[in-house]
């Protein structure tokens, strides 16, 4: 029964550390008996259908959005925990059951995507279907051939969430300490939120999807910006910043 489950269902392709914040988010604002789009407001579109679609193939929740016992038990656990990483363990043994058919250990990255790829997802979406499991699996400390894990970065599975997600931002990946992302001059001083008086200031990310970029600009005081001028502001930058982590994640 979970392996027709599972190919009628499409496999996750939100950024690991995306999914797992989410899940943080739950444990610090509480867990609804139905979850939808609103549970992650802070959250682009996209990222809220991805995160409930990964949430559904993990069968966490139902296909009507109701939480399930697994996820109690999930929000239930200490995030960055040994028992959490053995809860995913167990978790992805049973939904990617084609999967776990490959001896993981000396499979080739071909053989892996292969596998993947009979969960309903192809080309680039199933590219980053593939660095989610990945990155799942590492962080569950499931043994892994080299050559499937050999272009991927010493990242942790959770970093910061976007701002407003609530995700405490200290987890450590395999019992690592996590190394911090040199930002850019254009991050850094996005961050800071603070453009001077009178000055501009932009704001600029990618879009590899269509081979370009967003910018947005601004010319005000932004120690003058209050009420919703500046929850609109901060709101912009924020989202713009979270899409920007997420893209870096599955690169």
């Amino acid at each position: 029964m979970m392996a027709s489950e599972n190919q009628i269902l499409t496999a996750p392709y939100v950024a690991f550390k995306s999914f797992c914040s989410a899940i943080q988010s739950l444990r610090i604002h509480g867990l609804p008996p139905t979850l939808n789009r609103t549970a992650w407001e802070n959250r682009s579109g996209a990222e809220q259908s991805q995160i409930l679609g990964a949430l559904t193939f993990l069968g966490l929740i139902n296909d009507k959005g109701e939480t399930q016992e697994t996820l109690k038990q999930l929000v239930g656990l200490a995030e960055d925990s040994e028992a959490e990483r053995q809860f995913y363990s167990t978790l992805l043994r049973a939904r990617y059951d084609s999967v776990f058919k490959l001896d993981l250990q000396n499979e080739t990255p071909r053989q892996l995507e292969d596998a993947v790829g009979e969960y309903g997802v192809t080309g680039k979406v199933r590219d980053r279907a593939v660095r989610f499991f990945l990155k799942a699996a590492v962080y569950a400390k499931i043994p892994l051939s080299s050559r499937l894990t050999a272009n991927m970065r010493d990242t942790p599975a959770t970093d910061s969430a976007p701002a407003g997600d609530g995700a405490s931002g200290t987890a450590k990946g395999n019992g690592k300490v996590r190394r911090k992302r040199k930002p850019s001059a254009a991050s850094d001083s996005q961050q800071q939120h603070t453009p001077p008086s009178g000055s501009s200031a932009m704001k600029t990310i990618s879009l590899p999807g269509v081979e370009g970029s967003l910018s947005i600009t601004g010319t005000f005081n932004a120690f003058q910006l209050k009420g919703d001028e500046r929850e609109l502001v901060f709101k912009i930058i924020d989202l713009m910043t979270a899409y920007e982590e997420a893209v870096g994640d599955i690169r």
